[in-house]
This record gives C-alpha cells, structure tokens and sequence, in this order.
C-alpha cells in the first residue's frame, strides 16, 4: 500500500516537474527587448569632408573646392572652414557654405607654401570630420598662368588664351561642344558655376 502510494507521489512530481518546464521554457528563450530611455540622442551620421580640387587661380592665388557628404550624398548649406598649418597648429582661413553639390569654393593666396585641409565642425545630427591635406605653394605675382589652354570642348576641339575680348556664355556655346572642361582654372569665362571642372552641363 505504502509503496504504491509512493510511486503515485513520484510520477505526479515528475509530470509537475515536466509541465513546469515546458510552461518555462518559452520565457527563457525569449529575448530581452532593449528600451531607448527617454531623451536619448540618436547616433550621428558619419560626415566626410571631401577635398576636390585646388585650381591655380591667376598668378598668385588658389582655388580650393572642398565638398561635404553624409553616407556618400552631398549636405547643402553647411558652412566648412579652409584650414592653414602654421606652426605645427590647423588654425581657419576663410570658409564657405556648401551648394546643392555638397561643394564650395574659396579663393587663397598663400603668403608661404603650407598645407592646408577643409573642416566640417559638426552639427546636431552630424559628425565634425576634416578632409585630407594639401599642399599649396606660394606663386609669383607675375608670370604665365599655365600652357595657355583654357577649355575644351565635348568634341576635342580647345580653347587657347580665353579673355573676356573673347568670352562666350553657354548658350552661344553648341549643344556639340558640351560640357565644356575647364583646363586652366582661372575659368575666364565664368562657366563652371559649381566648381567641378566642367562647365555649361
């Protein structure tokens, strides 16, 4: 009688034991859902401050281009900052805020030859970023501005010693002959309105 009673008190415990895990089983193997605390700041996107060109501008000055991107698409109306190294220190020249392009333009002539890189110094939702640096050497104040090529056209066909007894807008410009190249990057004619080489696209 004893006996038989243990052996019923054995096997309900077990089958308890079981139903037990199994109704456990699932709470263990669900994963902890993670909570955002209220107020938190969303991560920054990662800026690149690109350096594009730095065109001869006359005889004395440079023209950098620098351009600003986030995840590979251009920022429009942000302000980066040209940066000279002197003294073994990055201190700020001049800046220029960004098209549609990403892109800006300024005009520098430095006084010694120095390097310089373009700085984004961040916003709320972006990162600060610096682009590589590039070296500018000071230029005589007279002398040719290059192998007097100013521009070439679609078609192969090139424009020497361009001046403004010569200027043409895009529209005097056949549909042929475009985009135009700008080889020596005075630009006399003021056809590449968003500083990446090309002119009337």
């Amino acid at each position: 009688m004893n006996q038989r009673v243990r052996s019923t008190t054995k096997a309900f415990a077990a089958s308890a034991v079981a139903a037990l895990a199994i109704a456990v089983a699932p709470v263990i193997s669900q994963p902890a859902h993670a909570t955002t605390p209220p107020g938190t700041v969303s991560a920054k996107v990662i800026t690149k401050v690109v350096k594009v060109s730095a065109k001869t501008y006359g005889t004395r000055s440079y023209r950098p281009v620098g351009k600003l991107t986030a995840g590979g698409n251009p920022i429009k109306g942000k302000r980066i900052h040209l940066q000279k190294k002197a003294s073994g220190r990055w201190m700020s020249v001049t800046s220029c805020v960004t098209n549609r392009y990403g892109k800006c333009a300024v005009i520098v002539t430095p006084k010694v030859s120095r390097y310089y890189r373009w700085k984004f110094a961040g916003d709320a939702n972006r990162r600060a970023d610096v682009s590589a640096s590039f070296y500018l050497k000071k230029r005589g104040s007279s002398g040719s501005t290059g192998s007097g090529l100013d521009y070439t056209y679609a078609n192969g066909e090139k424009v020497y010693n361009a001046t403004s007894a010569n200027d043409r807008d895009c529209g005097e410009i056949p549909a042929g002959k475009k985009p135009v190249r700008i080889n020596n990057s005075s630009d006399p004619w003021r056809l590449d309105r968003d500083n990446d080489g090309y002119g009337c696209e």
